[in-house]
């Protein structure tokens, strides 16, 4: 299964529609925060299935700062990251994906694209096609098949 990744869209509703040109074949959304409320727009424009949390700019937002979803056997956890201060280290976030049992942990909160392993986990942050940080805007790719997980980020080639 293709899952497309979103994080900090911050309302930018060309650039989340950008986004969902980089990644034409997914069949789920995961969207990890900020904003909460750009998922649901997201969903409801493209008939996709989404799954999003709150992020720290979701303050007047009712929505949960954490979700757990299962895909194929592989279990996927999504947040914001906020909570487990990933701008100051990975450790906490690596730590509580570990003590859920998850081989999948979506997070955004940085603006910086990365997928990594740690621990037999797969971590994916997609960026952010907003205010990317060190980096060109940017969402991800995520797939999961019966051997295992993998993602990709995809930058977005946007007009100056």
């Amino acid at each position: 299964m293709l899952i497309g990744v979103l994080s900090d869209t911050h309302g930018d509703l060309s650039r989340m529609e950008a986004c969902m040109a980089a990644m034409p074949d997914i069949e789920l959304l995961l969207h990890a925060g900020d904003f909460y409320e750009d998922a649901r727009k997201i969903g409801a424009s493209s008939g996709l299935k989404v799954v999003a949390v709150t992020g720290n700019c979701d303050y007047m937002v009712k929505g949960p700062s954490e979700e757990m979803l299962v895909v194929g056997a592989k279990r996927v956890y999504v947040t914001h990251g906020h909570l487990y201060r990933v701008k100051r280290d990975l450790s906490l976030l690596v730590q509580r994906s570990r003590a859920l049992g998850v081989d999948v942990t979506v997070f955004g909160h940085t603006h910086a694209p990365t997928v990594f392993r740690r621990e037999g986990i797969l971590f994916v942050n997609p960026g952010s096609p907003h205010s990317p940080r060190h980096a060109e805007a940017s969402c991800a790719v995520l797939e999961i098949t019966r051997s295992g997980a993998k993602a990709r980020i995809c930058s977005l080639r946007l007009p100056v």
